[in-house]
């Protein structure tokens, strides 16, 4: 009768060492796979919003109010391959502002690996860059906007000879309305 107790006791114990080792990997397979999934951010912004850009660091996009009077959410990486490659990130400075021209700022997107600069609306105001920065698409939601980190859509292209100033400046728009850009994840860790 001890050894049948013991016996049963015994298989029990692999028993629920067998579901949680199951369970223990089907969890680490979920966890892997949602860090690398687009999603739905719902944010507490909305297009009212009026203070700085703020970062959601965690799905790689500042939102904040564009002169439009709408809540943009751009990414991180400046457009380009090469500022993903480099690992560089845009930052929002509240007190940059171009040498010599008081009609832009206080307050830029700045590409600290490059001379970019970047205005509110995302237009590249300074720097060589090739287009303006690269948004995820918004909506309304319930509580605020929502940014759909499935879709980036590329910022207008910046004619290479002129150097972009608002005055002077014409993006070149695409026919069909902003085409999506690939997410390049940064290859520095």
């Amino acid at each position: 009768m001890i050894s049948s107790r013991l016996g049963a006791a015994l298989a029990l114990l692999i028993a629920v060492a067998a579901l949680g080792t199951a369970v223990g990997a089907f969890f680490a397979a979920v966890s892997e796979d949602d860090d690398d999934r687009p999603v739905l951010v719902q944010t507490r912004l909305t297009n009212e919003y009026g203070g700085s850009p703020q970062l959601f660091a965690l799905h790689d996009f500042y939102a904040g109010a564009g002169s439009d009077g709408r809540l943009h959410a751009f990414y991180v990486y400046p457009p380009g391959f090469t500022g993903h490659v480099r690992g560089c990130r845009i930052a929002w400075d509240p007190d940059a502002t171009i040498p010599g021209d008081d009609s832009i700022g206080p307050g830029l997107y700045v590409d600290p690996c490059g001379s970019d600069r970047w205005d509110g609306d995302g237009e590249l105001v300074a720097g060589d860059g090739e287009r303006d920065l690269d948004e995820f698409a918004t909506q309304a939601g319930v509580e605020g906007v929502v940014v759909d980190t499935s879709r980036l859509l590329c910022g207008d292209a910046v004619p290479p000879a002129a150097s972009p100033t608002p005055a002077g400046r014409t993006p070149t728009p695409t026919p069909d309305g902003p085409q999506e850009c690939e997410r390049v994840e940064s290859s520095v860790p």
